[in-house]
């Protein structure tokens, strides 16, 4: 009959790479929260801009457009 040895469970205590290692992770970890937020932030500021762009647009086919109504109608009363 052979004798089973069990192997007595030890706690380890945790060693210095491995809490390096530990916090390393929760770093990154805390880097790719802050890169996601970042991403979405740069996709709104994109619209934001853009629509800004289309509101400067549209002032500015506005405003030619009344200029010249009123050089039209200059014109015409010179005559």
């Amino acid at each position: 009959m052979k004798k089973v040895s069990r192997k007595k469970s030890i706690a380890r205590r945790p060693t210095v790479t491995s809490i390096t290692l530990q916090h390393i992770n929760e770093k990154l970890n805390h880097i790719h929260k802050n890169l996601e937020q970042n991403t979405k932030d740069i996709a709104q500021l994109k619209d934001q801009v853009a629509m800004g762009r289309g509101g400067l647009k549209v002032i500015f086919y506005v405003g030619a457009v009344v200029t010249a109504i009123i050089g039209i109608l200059k014109l015409a009363k010179i005559n």
